[in-house]
């Protein structure tokens, strides 16, 4: 493997983050795209020449200034400053002048306006700074600029292919990196394609969509602005949204908008004699992400507005987000109560709970069918009587009663319908606990409670024929408010067989008997990643030579702790007190981390969990070559495939044995499946990990700690 020498590093980061730059363009974080797209600039030098100034100019200026950075969006709207300078002005030292000018002033409104546009509207600035300074050049270029170039010198009526669309289509895409040419343009779809088939896909649908609406609505050529209907339809559908059918109609309607903003745009601008550049984009983006982002409750299309990537990836975590975390809208709780408890009426349930009052959960203590001694004639006679109720989130107390008597059984106090509780509040989320016992609140109203900390005891005041806890998440602190949905977290579901099966996310129904997972210390010191050890391993792969790889917790820049393995492959992981979850794994191969991730990708830290299930990516599974085309083409957002876990105490070996079946089906009669061991040594770690299949057999075996 070839090693970048520490002299050559800083070399290295500057050409990667050059290359970012130009990638980011449409939308991509690869630098080998963003390579691409910088030789096709070549196509016009000027602007080439131009772009690269702008970029390295942009670069300057912030450290210079010693400004604060926020990523490359500086160096985006500096590069796009130069490639529209350089390819309007001729080479002289006024091309210079006017590129380092514009860089300037671009950074200063990048860096200005980033942290004002996200606090004030949660918006990406996008290429705003862009379009304002060189608007800045060009109404200065009016006074006196002999040597400035028309927009028509770059005009090129050679034909590509002998559909005239599609040329125009290239002519499009090229406009915006300057070289409008259907060759060009063509080549950067090939780069688009290769970054994101669903972005090369939004970028001909948005093209499509905006053309006919500008035709439609009196328009007349479009060519020269049409990539605005492209990086509209781009980055609604598919950058900033994960994906799905209603950020698709968003982008097609996004792009429309740009159309007709681009008709507005264009009679203000034309007496100024000032190009559109991406306003009709920028504008429209605005619009839909602000008015989307302003919903109060999260709905389709779900917006990624803080840590965009690719359509593919905002797919991906989505599917994982949702397979450990529920729906994005739902309140997550902690079981409220030590031990097993039963559910006796869950959401939408037959008695009480009712529309506005669905989303709410009834719990008691069984035994068997039996959730009482004797004739349960007397409060006293049922389990759950008197039991600990713990606060189910960190929040402080805003309302409370502790002075209403506890009903007989089969009696109700229907003036008092929910009897003593008390009521939580954590940010905008409101959770009443009713029905405690009479005198038994261990909090003050206005005191903060912990997760976990015991608040009350059940017991059976107002409308509760049996003594019962009630739970449920609430709109505001009005008794009798509207319910919101929520969901128990890390929890123990006792199943049919009586194993207990762990969910990251429960939301029960009447009947279900089930427990918070609690932490067993050993097991959770055995799996977690430290960053004060390098973990060695020996892999092999049956027929091969074994190799050498490491695994070591690292933490980036951002505050996101990763594992990373020694090829420079990496997945982020995140650690509550009841389980560890890996998740974001980087496109760098690499068998080992693919393997841990597969094996130990979701680990609960509960000794007593029996099973499991979780949905990791389908790239993450060592398929032959047939079975990853054939993936590709059924999926070309990607797949996800189904793991099933079970843990049980290995004596012979003195380790946890962790085994997954991992089963990816793509279509009718296609499927592949694997299985995956690893070995969990208390004092010691992850000693061993396997995986095996029809065609592959993968082993590592721990060697050394550093």
């Amino acid at each position: 493997m070839m090693t970048t020498s520490p002299a050559a590093l800083p070399l290295v980061r500057l050409a990667r983050s050059m290359a970012k730059a130009y990638a980011a363009v449409f939308f991509s974080h690869s630098p080998r795209i963003g390579i691409w797209f910088a030789i096709l600039t070549l196509w016009t030098p000027r602007a080439a020449l131009g772009g690269l100034t702008g970029l390295l100019a942009a670069m300057l200026w912030a450290r210079l200034l010693r400004l604060q950075s926020r990523g490359r969006l500086h160096l985006v709207n500096g590069l796009l400053c130069g490639l529209v300078i350089g390819a309007h002005h001729s080479i002289d030292g006024a091309y210079f002048l006017w590129i380092l000018l514009a860089a300037l002033l671009s950074t200063l409104l990048a860096h200005w306006l980033t942290g004002l546009f996200w606090k004030t509207a949660r918006l990406p600035l996008l290429s705003l700074p862009f379009v304002l300074s060189c608007w800045t050049v060009f109404l200065a270029w009016q006074v006196n600029a002999p040597s400035a170039l028309p927009v028509g010198a770059l005009a090129n009526d050679a034909f590509f292919t002998t559909w005239p669309w599609l040329d125009q289509f290239f002519v499009a895409l090229g406009w915006l990196l300057l070289i409008p040419y259907p060759l060009a343009g063509a080549l950067v779809f090939v780069g688009i394609l290769a970054a994101s088939r669903y972005l090369a896909f939004l970028a001909v649908a948005g093209y499509s969509v905006g053309t006919l609406a500008l035709y439609l609505l009196g328009g007349k050529e479009a060519t020269p602005i049409a990539f605005n209907f492209s990086l509209t339809a781009m980055a609604l559908g598919g950058f900033f949204a994960v994906p799905s059918r209603a950020s698709f109609l968003v982008a097609l309607a996004g792009s429309v908008l740009a159309g007709w903003m681009a008709l507005a745009t264009e009679v203000l601008l034309h007496p100024l004699h000032l190009p559109l550049l991406t306003m009709p984009f920028l504008m429209a983006a605005y619009l839909m992400l602000g008015s989307l982002g302003a919903r109060l409750a999260t709905r389709q299309p779900t917006l990624v507005l803080e840590n965009p990537v690719s359509p593919e990836i905002n797919l991906e975590r989505a599917r994982m987000a949702e397979a450990r975390g529920g729906a994005a809208d739902s309140v997550p709780l902690q079981p409220p109560f030590h031990g097993e408890w039963r559910i006796t009426q869950g959401f939408d349930g037959p008695h009480t709970h009712k529309p506005p009052w669905q989303h709410a959960l009834d719990f008691d203590i069984a035994e068997g069918e039996r959730n009482h001694h004797g004739n349960g004639a007397a409060q006293e006679d049922y389990f759950c009587f008197g039991a600990p109720v713990l606060a189910p989130l960190a929040a402080q107390v805003v309302r409370l009663c502790d002075d209403l008597a506890d009903a007989q059984p089969g009696e109700v106090d229907t003036a008092n319908n929910w009897g003593n509780f008390v009521l939580l509040r954590s940010g905008g989320v409101h959770v009443l606990l009713a029905h405690l016992k009479r005198g038994s609140l261990k909090v003050r109203l206005g005191e903060w409670v912990s997760a976990g900390q015991v608040v009350a005891a059940c017991g059976s005041s107002g409308r509760s024929p049996v003594p019962h806890l009630h739970l449920q998440a609430q709109q505001d602190d009005q008794l009798g408010s509207p319910t919101r949905t929520f969901h128990l977290s890390n929890v123990l579901v006792r199943t049919n067989n009586q194993s207990r099966e762990f969910r990251l996310f429960f939301r029960p129904g009447p009947g279900e008997v089930l427990s918070a997972a609690l932490c067993e210390e050993r097991l959770a010191a055995a799996v977690r990643p430290s960053r004060e050890r390098t973990l060695a391993y020996e892999l092999r792969k049956a027929g091969g030579d074994s190799r050498r790889v490491t695994l070591r917790a690292k933490l980036t820049l951002l505050g996101q702790t990763r594992l990373e393995s020694s090829s420079g492959a990496s997945a982020a992981y995140e650690e509550t007190a009841a389980v560890l979850g890996f998740y974001d794994r980087n496109a760098r191969r690499d068998p080992l981390l693919d393997l841990w991730l597969l094996a130990i990708g979701l680990t609960p830290y509960s000794a007593v969990a029996d099973h499991w299930s979780d949905r990791p990516p389908a790239r993450l599974l060592p398929l032959p070559i047939g079975q990853k085309l054939l993936c590709a083409l059924l999926q070309p957002l990607g797949a996800s495939c189904r793991s099933e876990y079970r843990r049980k105490w290995d004596e012979p070996n003195g380790a946890w044995l962790q085994e997954g079946t991992h089963a990816l089906r793509l279509a009718f009669g296609f499927a592949w499946q694997c299985r995956t061991r690893a070995w969990i040594a208390p004092g010691l770690g992850v000693r061993r990990l396997q995986l095996e299949s029809s065609d592959t057999h993968w082993e590592a075996e721990l060697q050394i700690t550093e």
